[in-house]
């Protein structure tokens, strides 16, 4: 097993490797135009639209989280921005979500509902990202019939039915709960049904469900038109379609675990989609890089309600997983 010593070096390695492969084959003089063209207007306003995607994202885990423990929203704004600079800053082992967890255990003293509302908000807003993508596909469809980008997104779209069905489906999910009986390795077993049973207590809940689905399209949709705008900052001119179906798969692909906060496997996705759809490399990794900064830049405010709220130690986060299937 790969001590977790090893994990920080070999990540910073693999983004470091990816983006000077990238810088390799892109005209610099042109990447640094199309960067230096954007102006303080459209930076100024790409913070302010993510500072408000976050206090929506929070008022959406204020709405789940509320069903069982109430939080006040200023806490919660806070929390939520630390998350945000746990996966930019400090992304190891423990990542943002189980921080935020971990913050709203320590005051609830139930990890079952911890992990349960954080897993509710990131699947809320992928279902939304996935809502989204599947109606641009197909509205687009004329514009990827027949690529290979056409099939990577029915496999997205059909792995995310798939888990959806064992999730929600009471047929599927006792398939994997057999599975899961006979795994008793560190309790895991306990461990998932405790967790389950509390997303569970959200089926019901059609109002919250609603709701939070609502947020999530809002703010998907407006991560999605940020990087238009970016686009239209530098001057590329490529339909908004093509943002709602390349800007998920580039999400996707992000999330593998494989380097720094998906530093350089985004990047390369965004050159590789966008390059199909006839933009340049300059361009597309112009408008990934750019977003990327301006997240970084507003995580910073999580920095300082990290240091204001106290540290985080891993024996304490530990504890989250440790009493997870005691209560």
């Amino acid at each position: 097993m790969m001590k977790k010593g090893y994990v920080l070096p070999i990540k910073v390695a693999v983004s470091g490797g990816l983006l000077y492969l990238l810088f390799r084959g892109i005209d610099l003089a042109a990447f640094w135009e199309t960067v230096s063209s954007v102006s303080y207007g459209t930076v100024i306003v790409i913070l302010l639209l993510l500072i408000c995607v976050q206090t929506l994202s929070t008022l959406r885990w204020h709405t789940i989280l509320g069903k069982d423990y109430r939080m006040p929203f200023p806490r919660l704004l806070s929390i939520y921005f630390i998350g945000m600079y746990f996966n930019n800053f400090l992304p190891t082992l423990v990542g943002g979500d189980l921080v935020k967890a971990y913050y709203v255990y320590r005051e609830s003293g139930r990890g079952g509902i911890s992990l349960a509302s954080i897993f509710l908000d990131r699947y809320s807003g992928f279902t939304a990202l996935m809502t989204l993508t599947a109606a641009a596909t197909f509205a687009g469809y004329p514009l990827i019939r027949g690529s290979s980008i056409f099939w990577l997104l029915l496999v997205l779209l059909g792995s995310f039915a798939g888990l959806s069905l064992v999730i929600w489906i009471d047929l599927f999910h006792g398939w994997a709960v057999k599975i899961l009986t006979g795994v008793h390795l560190f309790g895991i077993n306990r461990k998932v049904d405790t967790f389950y049973r509390a997303l569970m207590g959200y089926r019901g809940e059609r109002a919250i469900l609603a709701k939070i689905f609502s947020l999530s399209l809002v703010i998907q949709g407006s991560l999605i038109f940020g990087y238009y705008m970016l686009s239209r900052a530098i001057g590329m001119e490529m339909p908004l379609n093509y943002f709602f179906i390349f800007v998920p798969l580039a999400t996707v692909v992000a999330m593998l675990p494989f380097s720094l906060a998906g530093l350089g496997i985004r990047e390369g996705a965004f050159v590789y989609l966008f390059s199909k759809a006839g933009g340049t490399s300059a361009e597309a990794l112009s408008i990934s890089l750019l977003f990327f900064f301006a997240t970084v830049v507003v995580s910073l405010i999580g920095g300082v309600e990290y240091v204001r709220r106290g540290n985080v130690s891993m024996k304490s986060v530990d504890a989250l997983g440790a009493t997870e299937g005691k209560e």
